[in-house]
């Protein structure tokens, strides 16, 4: 049988590129499809669940550091803030002060003090600039509001001269002025701890 000069060249060239099927698979990893991995069987379950369990770190940690009895979250529920405020309602407009705040509160507008039914809350800044006509409201610095400073005589004459409802701001919002304390009571700059306000 004659081949021709294309035929071999074509089949040589099919065998430089495809190599042999005993070639191929020499080169390929030996996959055996016959084996599976077992299935874990109940005992196996069971043995490594009491494993688990005997080693578990939260069982050996002891019994609970503190009170387990008590909710920590009802530590601070007993706080009101509506008995802790002051509230101030006029217009269909409601806002809470903090108590002590109000420092001049004349006769004529005590109906103004307490809440009333069917009125927006208002954040102090929106009820003051809402009723700035017969609220009238004082920068007191932070020792006077925590008592170790007085007010200035002349902010407490005008104070109980105002017809005005007075309120005590600290940078803009109220704070509770405290009374004044006696100066052997106030302590040293440098004994004082810091406030923080709740």
């Amino acid at each position: 049988m004659k081949l021709s000069t294309t035929t071999l060249t074509l089949t040589l060239a099919a065998l430089l590129v495809h190599p042999s099927a005993s070639e191929d698979q020499s080169r390929s990893p030996v996959i055996d499809a016959g084996k599976m991995r077992d299935a874990t069987t109940h005992d196996e379950l069971s043995q490594r669940l009491r494993m688990a369990q005997q080693n578990d770190p939260v069982r050996d940690a002891g019994p609970p550091k503190g009170n387990a009895g008590e909710d920590p979250s009802k530590q601070h529920a007993q706080r009101d803030l509506i008995a802790d405020s002051t509230v101030l309602c006029y217009g269909g407009s409601l806002t809470l002060v903090p108590k002590g705040a109000v420092l001049h509160l004349p006769e004529k507008l005590q109906d103004r003090v307490g809440a009333k039914p069917k009125v927006q809350v208002k954040t102090w800044r929106e009820f003051y600039n809402a009723n700035r006509g017969w609220i009238r409201a004082v920068e007191v610095t932070r020792e006077q509001a925590i008592g170790y400073a007085p007010l200035a005589e002349a902010t407490l004459a005008s104070i109980e001269e105002s017809s005005s409802l007075v309120v005590a701001t600290y940078k803009n919002g109220p704070i509770s002025v405290l009374p004044l304390k006696d100066p052997e009571d106030i302590p040293k700059r440098s004994e004082r701890k810091p406030v923080t306000y709740r």
